[in-house]
């Protein structure tokens, strides 16, 4: 959402930059779960604008694909990062943190969602062509080419985020879906 606040506007034609006072935040979240429904809403609405193709700037697709990567990323490190940071949302330990009981299959997510973190952020020694290689930083892995298949990866997410949405948004009750 728009706020006043100083930044800065490049013109498509002379690439002069100029003052202009626009600011935007991210919706707030009340807790843990709204920050992992978060990124399940981000990562549709990405998927869906991609699917789409309605671009008013050919670079829209760019924004949506870094977008859709971006969230992709972060879900499957929620879902299956086996050596996840001490501050790190993870997909075995959330529930205690929101005070929930676990589901049922928490162990099939979890092995479901290693084995999505495996393929798509493979270690150097595996080979790489990690998510992050292509997007958290500038690295020389940018410029080889690579395919990233959307319908494939939301394919094979969307049934673990399906099974934690369902448990966690029941408790949440305040984010709408996009």
């Amino acid at each position: 959402m728009p706020c006043k606040k100083s930044c800065w506007e490049v013109s498509e034609r002379s690439h002069k930059i100029t003052s202009m006072p626009v600011t935007y935040k991210r919706p707030d979240k009340l807790d843990h779960i709204h920050t992992i429904l978060y990124e399940i809403d981000m990562l549709r609405f990405a998927a869906t604008r991609l699917v789409e193709r309605n671009w008013k700037h050919s670079r829209d697709e760019w924004v949506y694909l870094e977008t859709f990567l971006l969230h992709y990323r972060n879900l499957i490190e929620f879902l299956g990062n086996e050596a996840p940071r001490n501050t790190d949302l993870h997909v075995t330990t959330i529930w205690q943190q929101a005070n929930l009981t676990p589901p049922a299959e928490i162990e099939g997510i979890y092995a479901k969602g290693k084995k999505l973190f495996m393929e798509y952020e493979p270690t150097d020694a595996q080979g790489g062509g990690r998510i992050s290689q292509y997007l958290h930083h500038c690295t020389m892995k940018r410029i080889e080419f690579k395919d990233w298949q959307i319908d494939t990866m939301t394919a094979e997410i969307e049934p673990l985020l399906a099974e934690v949405e369902r448990h966690l948004r029941s408790s949440a009750g305040i984010l709408k879906d996009v």
